[in-house]
């Protein structure tokens, strides 16, 4: 009963690692009309493609959200997708190139 139970505690600080994580990375992100101009400005990836990565990445997900970021020197799209089961998945994808980054 000892293991179960520190099981459940494990998932649950994982959890809250995963989405403290998630949030770090929503902290520079751009508001509207930035990401539009970086857009127009050919700088970055339409968002369409940054989500159809993602998709792909994350198959059976729905994204549920999807923020131009900075990261360093760079701009990122963090896309956050809900699967079937509840999980919340992060896919960071390179703005300039269209690239997965990571998946979280």
């Amino acid at each position: 009963m000892r293991l179960v139970w520190s099981i459940i505690v494990l998932c649950g600080l994982m959890g809250s690692a995963h989405a403290q994580s998630a949030s770090a990375a929503l902290r520079n992100c751009l508001p509207p009309r930035e990401m539009q101009e970086a857009v127009a400005s050919k700088g970055v990836v339409a968002p369409a493609v940054a989500v159809m990565t993602a998709r792909r990445q994350v198959p059976n997900a729905d994204v549920v959200r999807a923020n131009l970021c900075r990261s360093s020197d760079a701009l990122v799209y963090v896309i956050m997708a809900l699967q079937k089961n509840g999980r919340i998945v992060q896919v960071m994808i390179d703005g300039s190139s269209g690239r997965v980054k990571s998946v979280q």
